[in-house]
């Protein structure tokens, strides 16, 4: 999306993707994934070049399809009432290329859509919120439905939002600045529109695989684990720091440190996972101690022998006349 916006607004794609580690090629490759960081570099350049303006994250919602959702977009799109299709979208949001967090916070008559940009940097935060919030009423306009908002919030400065309050959907309902979340609020009573496409067979049967891909992404951390984890496991010859794998991802050592954390891992684990698989699978293909030790990476084969027999609860040498024994 923000490729479309630089280039009708005449910047080329070189402009957009400096710094960022993404290529034409990889722009073209509707399988390829991009990083979080890549993501907001995208934006720090759109930015630099169009100026952090009020009313560019809409224009940024604006070449969202349906299709860029997913299967989130086919299950929203057969859902039964409108209720059914934010529960879909809160509930698969990992599944959905968007930078901030989708949340409802039910009252009596009135919900809020929470929308929370704590995670996105402070230099790209207000245009990512801007387009995540805008990204509501385009779902809207997708499905065929008009959401009724009461009001919007918004954490901005009482100037930007006096700017973006002229930007349509943002002038067709009171918008406050200096709010401590980013809200839109709706009837509750909106909740029970019916969905004017809605198909229960459609909807339970994509469920089911939005449900299985979620459990893959957990199991996996499709995330950095597991790229961090086929890259550690790429060459088994030669064993990269941390830096070195962060370089690779385009993020920094702290970022990549944070994002692990994230997901519930760290490198160091995620390095000695890996360490252990391989050294079994050295030993057992009939590598000596000081062979495995040296591909590993350790500076002294004693080190080795002190892992893997806290990995194995024996020394490698035990491992190996164990895997004789059983020959």
């Amino acid at each position: 999306m923000m490729i479309a916006v630089g280039r009708a607004h005449g910047l080329d794609d070189s402009t957009l993707l400096r710094g960022t580690g993404i290529t034409g090629q990889n722009l073209a490759d509707e399988f390829a994934q991009f990083w979080a960081d890549q993501e907001y570099d995208v934006a720090r350049n759109l930015l630099r070049a169009l100026g952090d303006k009020p009313g560019l994250g809409v224009e940024t919602a604006r070449h969202a399809t349906l299709g860029k959702a997913g299967l989130a977009g086919l299950a929203a799109l057969a859902s039964a009432t409108v209720g059914a299709v934010l529960n879909v979208a809160i509930r698969y949001q990992d599944l959905v290329p968007v930078a901030a967090r989708y949340s409802l916070d039910e009252g009596d008559d009135e919900v809020v859509i929470v929308v929370d940009g704590q995670a996105v940097p402070q230099d790209v935060r207000a245009y990512f919120v801007e387009r995540d919030v805008m990204l509501v009423f385009i779902a809207g306009e997708v499905l065929g439905v008009d959401i009724p908002v009461r009001e919007i919030g918004l954490r901005d400065s009482a100037e930007r939002v006096a700017e973006l309050a002229s930007v349509a959907p943002f002038d067709r309902c009171p918008v406050l600045s200096g709010q401590v979340r980013n809200s839109i609020a709706i009837p509750r009573a909106f909740l029970q529109q019916p969905m004017p496409q809605a198909d229960p067979h459609t909807a339970a049967m994509v469920e089911r695989q939005l449900g299985e891909a979620l459990r893959q992404l957990v199991g996996t951390g499709r995330g950095l684990t597991a790229a961090v984890c086929d890259r550690l496991l790429r060459d088994s010859g030669v064993v990269p720091t941390m830096a070195e794998v962060a370089g690779e991802l385009h993020i920094t050592a702290r970022t990549l440190r944070r994002q692990l954390a994230a997901e519930g891992s760290t490198f160091r684990g995620l390095l000695n996972n890996v360490r252990e698989s391989r050294a079994a699978e050295l030993l057992r293909g009939g590598s000596t101690v000081e062979e495995v030790a040296r591909l590993l990476g350790y500076a002294e084969t004693a080190n080795f022998t002190h892992a893997f027999t806290r990995w194995r609860g024996m020394s490698p040498r035990a491992f190996r006349q164990s895997l004789t024994r059983r020959a």
